[in-house]
């Protein structure tokens, strides 16, 4: 019987946000939070079970069926390697619709229901199909997924990608091409990342590949679109401060706003990208270089001010809220430094926690106020480990 559980965490723009659009660099962390997958195998079920708790519901594939599906693809694409293929992508999207079909589909819920059933079956088949050791492989035995996550939906943390890399590596292990022990190998970790970009397909279209690729391999890294992804040498992860600031909003509506400006003030825009390239150069080595010595409070403190330079930079092209404001407010008024994430309006802001923050009174009245004016608080790290595969107990 196989069974083991997966972490995937999410991840944070630590800097960049907006300015990436423009082809200039952005710094990505992950987070101690994330995406808890559990598989076990039950080798009497045709069954294949998925409770989704963010969903707060249950999929099921039957095994016979998705064994037809199979066998039909592959003689409707006689040695066509599917790997991360769109004709993939278009015959389970239309064998989830002919699934679901009386079912409806008009609430988000059920919207996001349907996402999450083709994301499940798109990279099952993926890795079923392209199984190294067997070219005709089909399931024979049944398993169940539970699937839990810390990670708030559309709220920039990465989410859909978190939940794309637990899958895909559940999938891949599950079809033979790598064992429990042997996913950290540098090529299973960029076949994870490659099969969690396509599931970050079916969310978001054309993703930029930062988030899927950070979610797997962990850390820090530099991301310039276009030209890909550099990892940055760190020392040890920061400490952070994720609060939720309860206002939901549209990533692509802000991104067109802040194209408009761009477009009324491209001088002073163009200035505003380049400067944030020039907080990115600057901060790549404090990273790099933090805690590879005794005392690291000028490092930090260094990092404090480009927190600010960097927010400041951010409401300057208007993508800050009331809410992110009041967080701002209270953090500032406590000696804590702190900057919206991702695309702004809502969303998440990070406050930059120092070593032993513990042990640090202010911090906990920090807490105290921010719970107490209804934002979500979540102590973590940026910069810590990526996906990781462990031995599941009974």
């Amino acid at each position: 019987m196989l069974k083991f559980q997966i972490h995937a965490p999410g991840k944070v723009i630590l800097h960049g946000e907006h300015a990436v659009v423009y082809h200039k660099p952005a710094l990505a962390a992950v987070v101690g939070l994330g995406t808890k997958l559990q598989l076990r195998t039950q080798p009497e079920s045709q069954v294949a079970s998925f409770q989704l708790e963010a969903l707060n519901c249950t999929l099921e594939i039957q095994l016979p069926e998705f064994n037809a599906f199979l066998s039909k693809f592959r003689s409707k694409y006689p040695g066509d390697k599917p790997d991360c293929t769109a004709k993939l992508l278009e015959e389970v999207r239309a064998e989830v619709a002919k699934q679901l079909e009386g079912s409806g589909s008009n609430t988000p819920k059920q919207q996001s229901t349907q996402k999450a059933f083709v994301s499940i079956y798109y990279l099952l088949a993926g890795a079923v199909l392209s199984a190294p050791k067997n070219p005709t492989l089909t399931l024979q035995s049944g398993f169940q997924v539970k699937i839990e996550s810390e990670l708030n939906v559309g709220s920039g943390l990465g989410s859909s990608a978190s939940y794309g890399a637990a899958l895909a590596a559940a999938f891949l292990i599950l079809a033979g091409h790598f064992g429990k022990e042997s996913y950290i190998r540098e090529e299973n970790q960029a076949l994870i990342s490659q099969w969690a970009y396509e599931s970050e397909r079916i969310s978001h279209g054309t993703p930029s590949g930062v988030d899927n690729t950070v979610c797997t391999y962990g850390g820090m890294l530099k991301f310039i679109k276009g030209q890909g992804f550099q990892p940055l040498h760190i020392h040890k992860p920061l400490n952070i401060l994720l609060v939720d600031s309860r206002v939901s909003r549209s990533t692509a509506d802000i991104v067109a706003k802040v194209r408009h400006l761009a477009e009324t003030f491209p001088h002073l825009i163009e200035a505003i990208w380049k400067t944030c390239e020039e907080l990115v150069t600057a901060a790549i080595p404090l990273y790099e270089s933090f805690g590879n010595a005794k005392d690291d409070s000028e490092k930090f403190e260094k990092l404090e001010r480009l927190f600010q330079i960097n927010n400041d930079l951010l409401k300057a092209i208007g993508v800050t809220h009331p809410k992110l404001e009041q967080i701002f407010t209270i953090a500032f008024k406590r000696g804590f430094f702190s900057k919206l994430t991702g695309a702004g309006a809502g969303g998440f802001a990070i406050v930059l926690l120092p070593e032993n923050y513990e042990q640090n009174e202010v911090y906990w009245k920090l807490k105290e106020e921010l719970e107490a004016a209804g934002f979500g608080v979540h102590a973590t790290t940026a910069g810590g480990a990526g996906l990781r595969v462990s031995t599941l107990e009974d």
